[in-house]
């Protein structure tokens, strides 16, 4: 016949290594997250120094006082034309670059091809992201002149 209370103590290392190997931490800075968001403070910069500081995390959290400004304001990455050409720019590089490194690990030659397509991709968007640059500020120049 089956002990109940055997089988909760013999099932006890299980539950203390799943907080050991860090799950317990992830809830922690989930917790983290919410409690820095209802005082006015980022809610992603706290899940990340949460994950490291853990439990000082939620005691710096609960003590400190609310922040009264509000927080920034995100700027639209694709608003103006030239942020966007940056914007593309860099994620087809981080593409490129993904694309390289697979290329070098494995000895698959179409994504040398795909590296080389995105470098061109790479270099079309800085070409227009400088021209709108340019077209920007001169119109900047402009209507300070006049």
């Amino acid at each position: 016949m089956h002990n109940f209370v055997s089988e909760i103590v013999n099932q006890a290392p299980q539950q203390n290594g799943w907080w050991l190997n860090g799950g317990g931490w992830f809830v922690l800075a989930l917790v983290n997250a919410g409690l820095a968001e209802q005082k006015n403070r980022s809610r992603w910069n706290w899940f990340v120094v949460s994950l490291f500081l853990g439990p000082v995390a939620t005691f710096l959290i609960v003590v400190w006082e609310p922040v009264t400004e509000p927080p920034l304001e995100l700027r639209n990455p694709f608003a103006r034309a030239d942020d966007r050409y940056l914007t593309l720019a860099f994620l087809a590089f981080v593409l490129t670059a993904g694309a390289l490194l697979l290329g070098a690990v494995g000895s698959t030659g179409y994504m040398w091809m795909v590296a080389g397509v995105g470098a061109a991709v790479v270099v079309v968007f800085l070409v227009l992201f400088r021209r709108a640059r340019q077209k920007r500020m001169a119109a900047r120049a402009h209507a300070l002149s006049s």
